[in-house]
């Protein structure tokens, strides 16, 4: 924050979102001469952090990159980050790390979102319709969108180097 002035705007509006609501991190660089950077848009995600940290460093600070802007989807008029679902699945105590989106839309016109999940490596698949029906009552309370659950055994969702494929959009 010495170097840079930090804004987290909404990216549809680019507005300023209150302090601790999730928007695109913009930069000014306040020390670059040769190229100066003036409200650069990043595109990632992010959240400002009124906190003061515990080091004892009064200077702004940001949480982690959750995702970036241009990565969103649109299902049924909102806005979808996969970040958000990775926060969700994340606080979730039984699921691992590898998910994948599946976005389609069906014969009545409506689109609709499964979110293939697996369970943590070592977990018991016994109660595998509870935890689909938790993921999807705390996508729909944290995202107010409805989506099916489908829980996957540990290893059964494809790795990739790099950036892993997330968001399979099949609709039309």
């Amino acid at each position: 924050a010495d170097k840079y002035i930090l804004e987290i705007l909404n990216p549809d509006t680019l507005e300023p979102v209150e302090d601790g609501e999730v928007g695109e991190m913009v930069v000014t660089t306040l020390c670059k001469e040769a190229s100066p950077l003036v409200r650069y848009r990043t595109r990632d995600l992010t959240r400002k952090i009124s906190a003061p940290c515990s080091c004892g460093n009064i200077l702004p600070l940001h949480d982690k990159i959750m995702g970036r802007s241009d990565d969103m989807i649109i299902l049924r008029g909102v806005n979808i980050y996969p970040g958000q679902i990775d926060e969700i699945l994340s606080s979730i105590a039984e699921m691992g790390s590898e998910y994948q989106l599946h976005l389609e839309r069906k014969d009545d016109g409506k689109d609709y979102m499964t979110i293939k999940a697996e369970i943590r490596q070592g977990l018991d698949t016994k109660n595998i319709e509870n935890i689909e029906l938790k993921v999807k009552k705390m996508i729909q309370s944290k995202i107010m969108v409805s989506c099916d659950a489908q829980i996957c055994d540990y290893g059964e969702l494809p790795r990739f180097e790099g950036k892993a494929k997330r968001i399979f959009d099949n609709r039309s």
